[in-house]
């Protein structure tokens, strides 16, 4: 399936060999030795080759086949391949770069090809490159596999025979980026019924149609960069086959089309999704309109946060993009995560220089995770606004197990705004009198796994 790339590689084996020969230098007056190298590394068994070549990136293990026939199937039996590494994208020209020991080897040859062809060509090499170097693979078991792929011709046939291949394989981590300006990828059904799966990366053209019959029992780790869903409820039946997840990122866009009833229409009663297991989520909403087109739009985002039950997640964070109606949605979140120990709000990149007012009155009742387990609570960029300063208030008045509270001042605000906003909340009442209050420096963000106990 190599035979013309293996050939290409061939070719140039001895000119390698003779160009570096030719080009050690000698200084004057030392003599030319005649000497032979023994080569012990070709004479350890496979699974130590096996073992080196794990440790470099899969484009130079690849390579290696053509150092001699001994070398020319080891790297088919890595339990991990990672095609990401083969692309490098120059964001001023957008040119296709290799790099590593492929690019060393394949010098002025590779060079010359790249010099020649246009993006596009050189995109439909890499391609080639990948879909015929996994074909090759003969591993019994694929631990990891990491494709990317950013040309839309023809990849349909690539990416089913590359996901039947490594469920085949009984891949446990699988990750693909596939970015173009085509239509969206759909994915074979049996990636949904893998059994081994353990943690799946989909991003960009991927295009989310979960089948009836999907169970996903091993996975762990979910993450969902901008894919497009087939429909509304795709995310929320993709949830359900997942029974051990524990770890969920998901980043929206505009046009992943989920688009949630209002909570008045029976969304709650009819969809409710659990995922008992879950500990973290990081969720990422670059959407302008998923607040938006319904007659109250902020409902909408309402009946998503109250359609899910997070009973076991531990850590929260969110990333403000667009100024939204953001609070009253916070706190159902809180609502239906009983358990969450850390909770993050980052409106570092806020994108609107006037930011819209916010609703958000004192609930009926009290969340369990405030009562009961809320240990570190953190905000970036917090700008004193009335009703945010309302929900901080209501936070440390209820929040009993509270270790840590942090808060990082708007950057744009003045010296006296800062000195205001600090005074504020020092002055507000904490019901956990072992907490502490810390502001900017004082405290680090992401790093508190080892404070929460699980």
């Amino acid at each position: 399936m190599l035979g013309k790339l293996l050939l290409c590689f061939s070719s140039i084996h001895v000119g390698l060999h003779v160009a570096y020969m030719t080009s050690i230098p000698l200084e004057k007056g030392i003599p030319k030795l005649n000497f032979e190298v023994e080569d012990r590394i070709s004479a350890l068994p496979d699974d130590l080759l096996v073992r080196i070549l794990f440790l470099v990136p899969t484009k130079d293990a690849v390579v290696t086949m053509i150092l001699s026939k001994r070398w020319r199937f080891v790297w088919t039996m890595l339990p991990k391949l990672n095609y990401l590494e083969m692309i490098n994208d120059d964001i001023n020209n957008n040119k296709v770069v290799i790099g590593g020991l492929l690019g060393r080897l394949l010098g002025r040859l590779l060079e010359r090809f790249f010099w020649q062809n246009t993006d596009q060509q050189q995109r439909l090499w890499l391609l080639r490159f990948t879909d015929e170097s996994f074909q090759a693979h003969k591993a019994p078991v694929l631990e990891s596999l990491a494709i990317g792929v950013d040309t839309g011709r023809e990849v349909d046939v690539y990416v089913g025979n590359w996901i039947n291949k490594a469920v085949h394989s009984r891949v446990r981590e699988l990750g693909f980026h596939l970015r173009w300006s085509a239509e969206p990828t759909r994915l074979p059904n049996n990636l949904y019924t893998c059994d081994t799966l353990v943690s799946l990366g989909l991003s960009n053209k991927v295009l989310v149609d979960v089948p009836s019959l999907a169970c996903l029992p091993s996975l762990k780790y979910l993450e969902l960069d901008s894919v497009i869903y087939k429909d509304e409820d795709s995310l929320a039946l993709l949830l359900l086959t997942c029974p051990l997840l524990k770890n969920f990122i998901v980043e929206r866009h505009h046009q992943d089309n989920l688009k949630f009833a209002p909570h008045d229409q029976g969304m709650e009663g009819s969809s409710v999704i659990d995922s008992p297991a879950l500990k973290k989520i990081f969720i990422a909403d670059y959407s302008r309109d998923s607040y938006s087109i319904q007659n109250e739009p902020r409902l909408d985002k309402l009946a998503w946060f109250s359609t899910i039950g997070y009973s076991h997640l531990l850590e929260c964070k969110i990333i403000l993009v667009h100024d939204l109606d953001w609070l009253e949605p916070l706190m159902i979140l809180l609502h239906n995560s009983p358990n969450l120990k850390v909770l993050h709000i980052d409106k570092t990149f806020m994108q609107l220089a006037e930011e819209l007012p916010l609703s958000w009155n004192q609930p009926s009742s009290v969340p369990g995770c405030l009562s009961n387990h809320l240990e570190i609570f953190e905000w970036k960029e917090y700008d004193g606004r009335n009703k945010e300063k309302e929900f901080i208030s209501y936070i440390f008045a209820n929040s009993k197990c509270l270790k840590r509270a942090g808060l990082s001042l708007k950057s744009t605000s003045n010296h006296k705004d800062r000195k205001k906003m600090m005074k504020d909340l020092e002055s507000m009442y904490r019901v956990s009198t072992s907490s502490q209050l810390l502001f900017s420096t004082q405290f680090g963000y992401m790093r508190v796994s080892d404070e929460v106990s699980d």
